[in-house]
């Protein structure tokens, strides 16, 4: 018997990285899971995969997150396939090495489209879609380390990684306040061994390898995280073993926050 049996799930970004580990855990576990991206040819062979057996486990939406009429027709699309929403992972997200200096409007815009307008949209259509099946509901977003401790280099990173926990607070209390039996959570990364982190090293010159020496050192556990720990906090928020665990965030950081 999985942890998910009998749950339906929404994942942004879920065709790479963090995102794809959370879908491919998340059916392992029971979960009948949408997948949402750009990257449709990679979002159509990862369902195609989970669906092997036979059986509909997976199936892929094309999502921008940060259009709000896309994300209506996402929430429909969950419906329509599967019945019902119970959890939804907001865990897309983008980042620019930029201080503040070198932010441009464009590229601030963006990412507080990406990673914050997009995680309300989130937030709003599909707790509403949730309260509507009566069952118990998750929310789970994808924080950082550099919401907490801030980076002089990622300037609008932080800025909406920090606003992702203060969503996360605000949005429990609002279920609480309503009666909803839906909990709201957020996790925050460490440096994760992932694309993102690839192109990170590629934005600052250098090969990825030089990158982790540089991160590695930064982490008292001794290494870089994977996308597969990771996913492992989203099922722990996501699933009944976190019942009485709300509007907090979790670090997954190997201890980066301690210091």
């Amino acid at each position: 018997m999985g942890k998910l049996d009998g749950q339906v799930a929404l994942i942004t970004g879920g065709t790479k990285g963090i995102g794809e580990a959370a879908v491919r855990l998340f059916v392992q576990e029971g979960a009948r899971v949408v997948l949402c991206g750009r990257a449709r040819q990679d979002g159509e062979r990862i369902a195609a995969e989970l669906n092997g057996g036979g059986e509909q486990r997976a199936a892929f939406f094309a999502l921008d997150v940060a259009d709000y009429e896309n994300w209506k027709q996402a929430v429909s699309f969950v419906k329509d396939t599967f019945g019902k929403l119970n959890i939804l992972i907001n865990n897309a997200g983008i980042s620019f090495r930029e201080t503040l200096a070198e932010t441009t409007p464009e590229s601030w815009e963006k990412t507080i489209a990406t990673n914050q307008t997009g995680v309300y949209y989130g937030m709003q259509l599909c707790i509403a879609a949730m309260a509507e099946n009566g069952e118990a509901g998750a929310v789970v977003s994808t924080a950082s380390i550099d919401g907490v401790v801030g980076d002089a280099d990622f300037f609008s990173y932080c800025a909406t990684k920090a606003a992702v926990q203060a969503m996360t607070r605000c949005a429990a209390l609002y279920c609480g306040q309503k009666g909803l039996n839906i909990r709201v959570n957020a996790v925050a990364p460490g440096y994760i061994l992932t694309p993102m982190a690839e192109e990170d090293a590629r934005q600052n010159g250098q090969s990825i390898e030089e990158y982790c020496r540089e991160f590695i050192a930064l982490h008292p556990i001794g290494r870089l995280g994977t996308p597969e720990e990771v996913a492992k906090a989203y099922l722990y928020l996501a699933c009944a073993d976190s019942a009485f665990v709300t509007g907090t965030t979790l670090m997954v950081d190997g201890g980066y926050t301690a210091q």
